[in-house]
This record gives structure tokens, sequence and C-alpha cells, in this order.
């Protein structure tokens, strides 16, 4: 979508980057494992989880913000989310913060690890009814979760 495109590219041009989220205080340390940062922006989450010593990729649609992250360790890619087909059993970590796409979010279980983490959240802008989305993840153990704002961290149990 190229309206999107537009939109996030000058909103990127003057936007600094925030605190990493602090949901990824539940996420551990790790050697070897993957992580994907859906939307991921300025690039503040990959960071973290970079330190947390995961294999970071972070797609968002926005060449600028892409541009601004400036850590060659992060794979990036600027593609359309609207569109994108997560591979299945890759990652042992997904964070999604603040953007929302049904589509995107009913491929994250089949898309992790077991054993691997989802971090969540949105705003009240982007709703999502809390029975649809445990219904989604209704294989995961939830190790942090607040309906306002709807967060939510979990870990999947099963394959």
């Amino acid at each position: 979508m190229q309206k999107e495109k537009i939109k996030w590219n000058n909103k990127y041009l003057t936007l600094t980057p925030k605190p990493p989220n602090e949901l990824l205080k539940h996420i551990p340390n790790a050697k070897k494992a993957k992580a994907l940062d859906l939307a991921g922006g300025l690039g503040q989450n990959a960071k973290e989880l970079l330190k947390k010593g995961y294999d970071v990729t972070l797609i968002d649609i926005s060449e600028v913000a892409i541009s601004k992250i400036n850590e060659p360790l992060i794979k990036t890619l600027c593609i359309d989310l609207d569109n994108y087909i997560i591979p299945q059993n890759e990652y042992d970590v997904i964070i999604k913060i603040k953007y929302f796409n049904l589509d995107l979010l009913s491929q994250i279980p089949k898309a992790l690890k077991k054993g691997g983490y989802f971090v969540f959240e949105t705003i009240d802008k982007y709703p999502i009814e809390k029975e649809k989305f445990f219904e989604i993840f209704n294989d995961f153990e939830t190790l942090f979760f607040t309906k306002k704002p709807f967060r939510f961290v979990g870990r999947k149990l099963t394959n």
C-alpha cells in the first residue's frame, strides 16, 4: 500500500526512538535463537532482543525507519506486512507492538517453534476481542496479560 508507506516514511522523518517495550523483560536471554519484529519501526525492540542474544529480523514498511536503525546485526526487510506470509516453525520469539493485522496475527502460532514467545500490544484504534485473541493463541501459556491496554506475552506449549 503506497499510501501507508508514504505516511510512515513521513512520520519517521521526525520520530526519535523510544526505549524498548517493557514487555520484553519477559523474554529470556538466548543463544542461536531467532526473533522476528513485525512493524519494528526504528528498531528499539529489535536492538533489545539482539542484546538478549537473538538473531533478529525486523520488518517494516518504512525505508526511512529502517535506514535509521544503524545496527548491522539486525536483518531488515522493507515490505508491506498486509501480504506477508511468515515462515512456519521458524522463530523463537515474535513481537508485534502497536501494529494490527488479523491475518498476520493468525499466522503467529504456526510461525513460532514449541516453547517460543510472543509479545503483543495493540492500541485502542486497533481493538481485538479477548475471546478472539485467545481462540488464536489457545495453545499458549500466558505469562502476562492486560486488557486495557491490550498487552500479552505468551509461550507456545505445543508443536
